[in-house]
């Protein structure tokens, strides 16, 4: 059974709360590699969300490490003070606890940092998340996601079963923060099935599982076990990057532009009518007025079962990331 018009703009995490399937993304820079590597650049957030606010946009996703929450914080004070938005019309989710990233991204560790390298990791967490509600002029955020479940590379001489221990520290400080009203629903970000077995292991109260796993995702990036196993649980899955970030000429792909043709769309309506029906919510971004507009627009047409295998089959083979594989994550 296809969304509908009333059904397909929201989801329902299983502690009650209502999520919209799309939201506008607030990572800015250059990483996919078409130039050389800037990391994020946040003053291009400046107009972008302002866009975004005009074109209808009111689920924004953010996190620490990107630089932009202050931005949003700022240009929705705008709004709230001119009476335009109030606070329950927004949907904001931020992410916490980064990994230790290339220098040009870690000038300190104030944005990102490795668990091994924190005396109190609890206490960081709960003060990464004072500092981001500073910076967007709000008493909680809607989602908390945990960012990644561990460091790109593990140092020498670590315990084996370090990152699984920190990982359940950090959760359970996310589960502090939301009896606490910091946050209205709590999740994780590039989780893999091994990973969340552990942390449902770790934490085993049922209430306590994580709501959403946010992990990359598009035509030529798929990982229909981990969505499965999602699904089974109740943890609602998110695509970032559902363009895959403009890299591999995604929105070019024939496949796409035969069926966008059909239904008089562009292929990025196509992709996230997929994303959409598949029961995923996405996180598309993108700095042009037109192309936020049709972003939204996708909720009066359905494709097809056959278009669907169709733009599954895209994603058969060797899958291709523009972010870390999390698998290689212990």
């Amino acid at each position: 059974m296809h969304p509908t018009e009333d059904n397909a703009r929201e989801v329902t995490l299983h502690n009650g709360v209502r999520m919209p399937t799309l939201a506008f993304g607030c990572a800015f820079g250059d990483w996919v590699g078409r130039s050389t590597f800037q990391g994020f650049l946040p003053e291009q957030a400046w107009r972008a969300i302002t866009l975004a606010l005009d074109n209808g946009f009111r689920a924004f996703d953010g996190a620490r490490v990107y630089g932009t929450e202050r931005i949003l914080g700022n240009l929705l004070g705008q709004r709230f003070a001119s009476g335009e938005l109030t606070r329950n019309e927004l949907f904001i989710t931020t992410k916490l606890a980064h990994p230790m990233a290339p220098p040009h991204i870690n000038i300190s560790h104030r944005r990102t940092w490795d668990a091994d390298q924190v005396a109190d990791i609890a206490q960081k967490v709960r003060d990464d998340m004072v500092d981001t509600l500073d910076d967007l002029g709000l008493g909680y955020v809607d989602l908390l996601l945990m960012h990644w479940p561990g460091v790109f590379e593990l140092p020498a001489g670590t315990a084996p079963d370090f990152p699984r221990q920190a990982r359940a520290t950090i959760w359970r400080t996310f589960c502090e923060l939301a009896d606490k009203g910091a946050a209205r629903a709590i999740g994780v970000s590039n989780f893999t099935i091994a990973h969340l077995r552990q942390l449902m292991e770790d934490v085993p109260e049922p209430e306590r599982r994580p709501m959403v796993n946010q992990v990359e995702i598009h035509p030529y990036c798929r990982d229909p076990e981990l969505e499965a196993f999602c699904r089974e649980q109740g943890i609602v899955v998110s695509a970032y990057a559902p363009f895959a970030s403009g890299a591999f000429d995604l929105l070019h792909d024939p496949e796409l532009v035969a069926i966008a043709e059909g239904y008089d769309k562009s292929p990025g309506q196509v992709v996230l009518r997929w994303h959409v029906q598949s029961g995923r919510t996405a996180l598309p971004k993108t700095s042009k007025a037109q192309r936020m507009a049709e972003n939204r627009d996708i909720y009066d047409f359905a494709l097809s079962d056959e278009e669907m295998r169709r733009i599954d089959a895209l994603g058969v083979g060797e899958v291709r990331r523009t972010c870390p594989d999390p698998s290689t994550i212990v």
